[in-house]
């Protein structure tokens, strides 16, 4: 089946080479040729290798297989290229090795159901030898050793090798492996991109992106609380982050001064800065902080509050959860403690003019600022623990103020009723999409998902009226900027504008 065309944006701000690898560059390895470079990127048991020219940093093939990958080979005459996966298992370990030709494309996956793959090494032409590990007993590491022979090695088929029938030599699990000593894929990628003339940094993970009315940008990323881009996509000034992960979450002030942004510490489970910035040149003008993990919410009138997040192990372990409410300014207004953290849970909910909080897993309440009282606007169901509503934007327009929101629909309701209005689901629940995230401006909702698409519907009545397929970078975020265009934050850091 063919590959469905991308929407090709307006714009592309931090366009940078690799975009295929969100941002995360694992391992770099290059054809003896020069011709090819293959990198892989794993995150979370899952890894992308994308293999690109060398001679014009295109990308050829992108291959995404859900187990690890830290061991890559080429041939070393033939434009062959050998990966191994494991999925690290302590109990079900299996495993994977892939051969691609980048040139024409072909490949072929050979699974092993009990060996994950460790180490490839190419010996010489005509030999493949392999590292295999497990833990079949989930205690006791174990490694073996298989060698294979061939004098063709190109176009092969799944039959012509079975991982599963080679006959394994035990290995001293202690005992060094011979890993090929290479430099860093970053710098690697650097090097490449700086002879064809750019730049790389791998700052990826856009986690959150607002649009100005002048048209400048501002956004999150790794190692970054903040940045703003001249509509031309020129980096103006940024705020480096404590640690990593960078910024989160932003809250631009109604006059577009300021912007308060959510920002991990070094260590995200004993600090949460919330640094307020100066648009106009990146000032931190105030930088309170928590030492706990922490969530921001927020009104269009400045209010803004801190809600604990931190997942004690225990009841008793301190500190005890509590919401803290503040103005605009950053002056405390009240402190609502909680005895489970899980009671009250903030509602992602953008451009509202309430705190809205999930309550005792049922309803969805309105928390006022400076007392601190709860006003039960409607129930909930079902109740989803962590985000009760999915995401979630405030609308005021002809059909009066609504919330719309989405997990694995979208959803109108009317506020602070809650009464439903229309739904619009995804997509068939076979498929599984949900939302990543959304915005609404002049009567469109505009819904990010996980199947890559960015979707657009009248909010009113729910129609469609858009289904763009995005660019495989890794949607995180959108912003409906006040111009009307749409801004995207992708993992690869590349900022779409539609």
């Amino acid at each position: 089946m063919p590959e469905q065309p991308t929407a090709s944006p307006r714009e592309v701000l931090h366009e940078e080479p690799f975009p295929e690898l969100f941002g995360l560059a694992t391992e770099a390895v290059f054809s003896d040729d020069g011709e090819w470079v293959a990198v892989s990127s794993v995150v979370s048991d899952l890894s992308r290798v994308a293999v690109y020219r060398t001679a014009d940093l295109s990308c050829a093939h992108v291959l995404t297989v859900a187990m690890e990958t830290d061991t890559m080979a080429f041939h070393p005459t033939l434009p062959l290229l050998a990966i191994g996966f494991d999925n690290s298992d302590a109990y079900m370990r299996e495993g994977r090795l892939v051969l691609l030709e980048p040139g024409s494309g072909h490949r072929v996956d050979l699974a092993d159901p009990q060996w994950g793959v460790e180490l490839v090494r190419w010996t010489d032409a005509s030999t493949l030898e392999l590292t295999f590990c497990a833990m079949h007993d989930g205690v006791e590491f174990e490694r073996s050793r298989a060698v294979v022979a061939r004098e063709e090695w190109r176009g092969l088929a799944p039959d012509d090798l079975g991982l599963s029938d080679l006959h394994k030599l035990p290995l001293d699990p202690d005992a060094p492996l011979p890993h090929p000593d290479r430099d860093p894929a970053p710098q690697a990628l650097r090097a490449l991109a700086e002879r064809a003339g750019l730049s790389y940094d791998g700052r990826g993970g856009v986690r959150a992106v607002a649009g100005l009315s002048d048209g400048r940008v501002l956004a999150t990323r790794k190692h970054t609380a903040l940045e703003c881009r001249a509509p031309d996509g020129t980096l103006l000034w940024s705020v480096p982050a404590p640690s990593a992960a960078g910024g989160t979450r932003i809250e631009v002030s109604a006059d577009e001064r300021t912007a308060r942004v959510t920002v991990a510490g070094p260590d995200s489970r004993t600090r949460t800065d919330f640094p307020l910035v100066d648009t106009s040149d990146g000032t931190v003008l105030d930088n309170p902080s928590v030492p706990f993990s922490a969530a921001l919410s927020a009104r269009t009138d400045g209010v803004w509050a801190i809600r604990d997040t931190y997942n004690r192990s225990s009841e008793k372990e301190g500190p005890d959860p509590n919401t803290r409410v503040l103005a605009a300014d950053g002056t405390p207004l009240v402190t609502v403690h909680e005895p489970d953290r899980y009671d009250l849970v903030p509602v992602d909910a953008r451009r509202c003019p309430e705190l809205l909080y999930g309550r005792r897993r049922r309803d969805v309440i309105a928390l006022d600022p400076r007392s601190g009282a709860e006003t039960t606007l409607f129930p909930l169901e079902p109740f989803w623990v962590d985000r009760p509503l999915g995401r979630a934007v405030y609308v005021s327009d002809t059909g009066g103020p609504a919330l719309l929101h989405g997990r694995t629909e979208l959803v109108r309701r009317t506020f602070p009723a809650g009464d439903v209005v229309w739904t619009l689901p995804l997509g068939p629940e076979t498929e599984a999409t949900t939302v990543v995230d959304l915005d609404a401006h002049a009567g469109i909702l505009h819904a990010l998902c996980t199947d890559g698409t960015l979707l657009s519907v009248a909010a009113a009545d729910g129609t469609v009226l858009d289904r763009r397929p995005l660019p495989p970078y890794g949607p995180l975020s959108v912003h409906a900027a006040p111009d009307g265009t749409v801004l995207v934050g992708t993992a690869a850091g590349r900022i779409l504008r539609y």
